[in-house]
């Protein structure tokens, strides 16, 4: 492992570890789960429609020919 991936296994295991320990029932699971889903639904419907700095960048640069 490398040590940049050591500290995101260590947070893993810190946050899991209630609901590993505390034998909760598949009730919880299913909640944390749906909760999952709608956090990565609402992070991408803020991302929809942006654009790359590059891609601004390289945009901005490029000259436009005036229509005739």
């Amino acid at each position: 492992m490398t040590s940049t991936q050591m500290p995101k296994l260590t947070t893993i295991v810190a946050l899991a570890a209630p609901f590993l320990l505390g034998g909760c029932s598949g009730a919880l699971w299913g909640n944390v789960v749906v909760l999952a889903v709608s956090a990565g639904i609402f992070v991408g419907t803020l991302s929809l429609g942006r654009r790359s700095e590059a891609t601004r960048s390289a945009e901005a640069s490029t000259p436009t020919a005036p229509r005739a």
